[in-house]
């Protein structure tokens, strides 16, 4: 237990010099964030930022994985190879987006099919995780899904969580501080060594990287950060067998994507808006050049107090989904 203490908050302040370096190198290559257009003026300063900061976090994660791998489990190198998988996904993603010196890398489309791709890797390198019972929210009941659906079951989480963390990562240190939450109440959930021994280092990494990448972000984490924490959150909730609590352990991240998809299907059927800009954290944003109606009351909040807000949020149902799965 000390050991792997001790090593956490070495990678911690590794972690903040790491990313204050790189930041720098990016910016001085002028590799920084592509801001894309919404149409409403919203984030144009951000523009020029360095990005791509999850390349360090997946190194850090893997040098520690590495130090620690006499106690590190077959399934929790699920989880650190599901984060690096996706994590390549992403990093495509940013690289294209820098070549081409737009927001947009790969398309929709693409995403999904390397999305799939890393999935199924996932599924036929890990056939164990099929085994695992899954436990249903607020009951004693477990049970395990016969080798074909847990399948789509592994696609469905790893998908979704991937997706919402990258729509999650829009304002300064929003995903990371929501990823240190949700690792953060795994940790309460399964205390046991080999865990402790995976998700510590990666929370004290966060931690690190959150130090440069709090407003006003210095860094930012990139696709190949969000995904990389999104594919790294799904895999641990399949490796747990909490998959059925992701709602409520990683609620922020269910919101985010449920307020897009809400958006999308409202303004198809009536030709308005219900949110000023989805995903929903913007609507708390101050935006310039908004000419059309939307449903919600507009609310005005300065950026570092809508990211406390909803780290907040995402504590109590962290809380909540604690209780779902051991009340």
């Amino acid at each position: 237990m000390l050991p792997v203490v001790g090593i956490s908050l070495f990678f911690t302040v590794l972690a903040a010099i790491s990313a204050g370096l790189f930041a720098r190198l990016m910016k001085k290559e002028a590799l920084g964030q592509r801001i894309r257009d919404y149409g409403p003026q919203l984030h144009e300063k951000k523009s020029g930022t360095p990005t791509m900061g999850g390349v360090i976090i997946i190194v850090l994660w893997g040098i520690s994985i590495g130090i620690l791998h006499r106690d590190i489990s077959r399934d929790a190198l699920f989880v650190f190879v599901s984060a690096l998988l996706f994590g390549g996904v992403g990093l495509i993603d940013d690289l294209l987006s820098q070549i081409h010196r737009r927001s947009l890398g790969l398309l929709p489309h693409q995403k999904i099919v390397l999305s799939l791709f890393v999935a199924l890797i996932l599924f036929l390198a890990f056939p164990s995780l099929a085994n695992i019972a899954i436990s249903v929210p607020f009951s004693h009941v477990a049970f395990v899904l016969p080798r074909p659906a847990f399948f789509f079951l592994l696609c469905g989480v790893l998908l979704s969580t991937t997706n919402s963390m990258n729509l999650t990562d829009g304002l300064d240190g929003l995903a990371t501080g929501t990823a240190i939450i949700v690792f953060s109440g795994y940790l309460v959930l399964f205390h046991d060594h080999a865990t402790l021994a995976s998700i510590l280092p990666l929370i004290g990494i966060l931690a690190g990287f959150l130090w440069v990448n709090t407003y006003p972000a210095h860094l930012f984490l990139g696709d190949v950060g969000s995904f990389a924490l999104g594919g790294a959150i799904g895999a641990l909730a399949l490796s747990t067998g909490t998959s059925f609590s992701l709602p409520l352990l990683a609620g922020l991240l269910m919101a985010e994507s449920a307020s897009v998809i809400i958006q999308v299907v409202y303004f198809r059927l009536t030709g308005r808006r219900i949110f000023k800009i989805s995903p929903f954290h913007h609507h708390f944003e101050a935006a310039e050049g908004i000419d059309y109606h939307y449903l919600l009351p507009s609310v005005e909040l300065a950026e570092p107090k809508i990211v406390t807000r909803l780290w907040i949020a995402q504590a109590i149902l962290v809380g909540v989904g604690i209780l779902s799965i051991h009340g």
